[in-house]
């Protein structure tokens, strides 16, 4: 009667150990893509984006689709996330921005439903601009933020940073933002960046 005991006792003991690793792949997966830039890759090899230690989570009260639904965390879990700020009108600038955002999104081919892109409004853009992005930039998802934001602004404030459209930022898909890009940095910085991520990253 002990061996039957035995084994039984074995084979739960190895699918709690399943159990347990299953929870831990995902954070595991993300702390080596963070080990990984923060050591041998973007700071050390490349003039690309900038890490932003630690990693901050996101609050994401106060952003609005445009019908009206909120923006909440499930929508940026499980892709790399392009983020950038539109106080205003577009200018120049932001144009600059949705232009490097979608071809870096593209250079990545198979790897393009594992990215996407946001851009947050300070105002709902007119409807020329609404009609552009529908056009233009199909892919890109846009939400319009409203006093409630103002944790989520916070976040993407920090030395040599900021939500006033001067710099655009990469979230991770555990909706961690991790690294911003300022225009001097070439488009082919960023895609060094992103493939990296894409390759070591079983998460997002």
């Amino acid at each position: 009667m002990s061996r039957p005991d035995e084994r039984q006792v074995r084979r739960s003991r190895i699918q709690l150990i399943l159990i347990f690793a299953l929870f831990l792949l995902p954070p595991l997966s993300a702390w080596v893509a963070w080990k990984y830039l923060g050591t041998s890759g973007v700071e050390s090899t490349t003039n690309a984006g900038t890490l932003i230690v630690p990693a901050r989570p996101l609050d994401l009260a106060g952003l609005r689709r445009p019908d009206g639904a909120p923006f909440v965390d499930a929508d940026l879990h499980g892709r790399w996330t392009y983020v950038l700020f539109v106080p205003g009108e577009c200018d120049e600038r932001c144009e600059q921005q949705l232009y490097l955002t979608r071809q870096v999104r593209l250079s990545v081919s198979k790897d393009i439903p594992r990215v996407q892109r946001l851009a947050v409004f300070g105002q709902a853009p007119a409807a020329a601009l609404a009609q552009e992005l529908a056009s233009d930039h199909a892919d890109l998802t846009w939400v319009v933020r409203d006093t409630a934001a103002g944790r989520l602004l916070d976040s993407f404030r920090g030395d040599g940073f900021g939500a006033d459209g001067q710099q655009y930022f990469l979230i991770d898909p555990l909706g961690n933002l991790m690294m911003y890009y300022d225009l001097s940095v070439p488009a082919k910085g960023m895609m060094r960046d992103l493939q990296k991520l894409l390759k070591i990253s079983q998460i997002g």
